[in-house]
């Protein structure tokens, strides 16, 4: 068959209006209604920015900072002393942010290292945000006195009686001793604890059992001290039960805070499992409701970073209903710089329990050819080698008939991705994103990184972290650039890790084309002005600490959202009306 005309690209209009001029509105304005909030309309920054290149001198809104080790991951991989915001976009970058004049708010790094902020390309953020509980992060603390002192700092925060939990955000590996703390280290925590782990179990203290047995629901407890048996599912089930719209906004809130603490400045969520009513698997969620909380805050403007969200889509049948009624009746790339809904994945069809069908199959198939005609991005995971050729030979098939160059399609993971594999994806204008490894064991921590470097194929992180991996990307970092998981294994053949350069340069400047967002993952002149001031020179620190590296100052948009405390000098000015300061301990 000859091949017909290409959709147009998703993120253009027959007008020529950007996906950054567009107002809030449409569907996540009716969402915000439907919740009870008021969606004020606001325009992306980009539509009213100023002409960044002739800056006047001064501006009491201007962030400026000097005297660092400032790697900017611009097109000549330029390394500067100093950078200047306003407006929420870098307008000087190196001498040149001196020489527009002085500043108000000025932060003299004192030769620390600073990089552009961290884009997490895909992970499920939206799931650890919809977990309930008074939640708190626990993915860079290393013994497990450290994460008993963080829960009671937390419980400190909590009303007597209620529950704290770490659902998600932590993985054994994490500790010596492969293991999570046991009740007996949990009951140091004056409140009912609950934790469930991406890897390595779960765990709660005496005071959760009893807490749950109130409600009717026995935990029994092993003796090594942790759960056994379906309780602790039970226990999940009727906590979501319980949510309230409010809790979910509370915990996206902490969720989003706490990854800040981390350098990530912009998440991609590639989505959940759908079920109808709250079930007792980490990762099962309502699809129609996953985003509440995350709607309610950019409703109130509260975002503290940008949020992207893809469509995770289950049919399992010809007909397609649910991915048929939403490429009817959604936009993708639709929102604000805040806010940004995406495109189809990490499942087009349902590929996962029961009722899945076969990837290259007719209705996997009749997925993609939907999504290509819709002219809309779409998303598969690989993790074999025998679906790895499904995707690219279906995918082949969908191409011939309704080209998805252009559409920027992705698979991601891809451990057992070969050369043949990358030249055929390229031909179709198919990237793929890497990470996925650091809590894994045997041989399949990732895929053959130097030859996709080298490729010239579009390559990205992600973590997919948040119901089977972690989410902190110094995890991830280690990983890629050791061959080691956190336990220290080496897993892979030598050659084939990435650099230090390399892999900040693929969570940020690279990730771009995955998002569609040039204007994000560098420190240039128009840029948002998205940075993190790390607590360590992550260039040149021994490989056993890259696992420990956190920023000690997130900056999205000009607004710092994190601040340590650790980087000397003052900073009561950021309290002020042009930044969102909030400062997280």
């Amino acid at each position: 068959m000859g091949k017909k005309p290409r959709p147009q690209d998703a993120h253009e209009s027959a007008e020529g209006i950007s996906r950054r001029g567009l107002f809030v509105g449409g569907s996540a304005a009716a969402a915000a209604a439907v919740l009870g909030g008021t969606a004020a309309a606001s325009s992306a920054s980009a539509a009213a920015s100023p002409a960044y290149t002739n800056a006047a001198n001064g501006g009491d809104g201007d962030l400026l900072f000097v005297n660092g080790k400032i790697h900017t991951y611009d097109d000549a991989n330029s390394v500067v002393d100093a950078v200047r915001i306003r407006d929420g976009r870098f307008i000087a970058v190196g001498k040149d942010a001196i020489r527009v004049g002085n500043a108000k708010n000025k932060i003299d790094l004192r030769g620390r290292t600073v990089i552009p902020g961290i884009i997490d390309s895909h992970n499920h953020i939206a799931l650890v945000s919809n977990r309930p509980g008074h939640w708190v992060g626990l993915e860079d603390v290393f013994t497990h006195e450290d994460a008993v002192a963080r829960l009671v700092a937390k419980a400190e925060t909590v009303p007597e009686g209620e529950l704290v939990t770490s659902l998600g955000p932590i993985v054994a590996m994490q500790f010596p001793s492969n293991t999570l703390p046991d009740a007996d280290a949990l009951d140091a925590v004056p409140r009912p604890v609950m934790i469930m782990a991406e890897q390595g179990g779960n765990a709660v203290n005496h005071a959760a059992v009893a807490y749950f047995a109130a409600k009717g629901i026995t935990i029994t407890l092993n003796a090594a001290g942790y759960p056994t048996g379906n309780g602790i599912g039970l226990a999940l089930q009727r906590l979501r039960e319980e949510m309230t719209d409010a809790e979910r906004e509370r915990n996206a809130l902490a969720t989003l805070d706490y990854y800040a603490t981390l350098g990530i400045t912009t998440h991609l969520d590639s989505g959940a499992f759908h079920v109808d009513t709250p079930g007792t698997a980490i990762w099962n969620e309502n699809a129609y409701t996953l985003h509440r909380g995350f709607l309610r805050l950019d409703a109130k403007k509260a975002l503290p970073v940008r949020m992207r969200f893809d469509y995770l889509e289950e049919d399992s049948t010809l007909d397609l209903p649910r991915l048929t009624e939403r490429l009817k009746n959604a936009f993708p790339f639709f929102g604000n710089d805040m806010l940004r809904s995406g495109g189809i994945g990490e499942f087009t069809v349902r590929g996962f329990g029961a009722g899945s069908v076969p990837i290259g199959g007719p209705v996997w198939l009749a997925g993609a050819k939907a999504v290509a005609q819709a002219g809309w991005r779409n998303e598969n995971h690989s993790l074999s080698a025998t679906d790895i050729e499904q995707i690219v030979s279906g995918w082949e098939a969908v191409h011939a008939e309704v080209p998805i160059d252009g559409l920027r399609w992705v698979v991601s993971h891809v451990p057992n991705i070969t050369a043949g594999h990358v030249e055929r994806l390229k031909a179709m204008g198919v990237g793929v994103k890497v990470g996925w490894g650091p809590t894994r064991t045997g041989t399949n921590l990732g895929p053959r990184h130097r030859m996709l470097l080298d490729s010239g194929i579009p390559v990205g992180y992600h973590s997919d972290g948040g119901d089977i991996t972690a989410i902190n990307p110094w995890f991830s970092f280690y990983t890629m650039i050791t061959g080691r998981n956190l336990a220290g294994s080496f897993t892979w053949t030598p050659g084939e890790q990435v650099t230090r350069d390399e892999m900040i340069r693929l969570a940020t400047k690279d990730n771009t084309w995955f998002i569609r967002e040039d204007d994000l993952g560098g420190i240039k002149v128009g840029n948002h002005g998205d940075l993190l001031v790390l607590d360590r020179d992550f260039y040149t620190i021994p490989d056993e600490e890259i696992p420990r590296v956190r920023s000690d100052l997130t900056v999205v948009g000009g607004d710092i959202v994190y601040d340590s405390g650790k980087l000397p000098g003052d900073r009561s000015w950021a309290h002020g009306t042009n930044h969102r300061y909030r400062r997280l301990t």
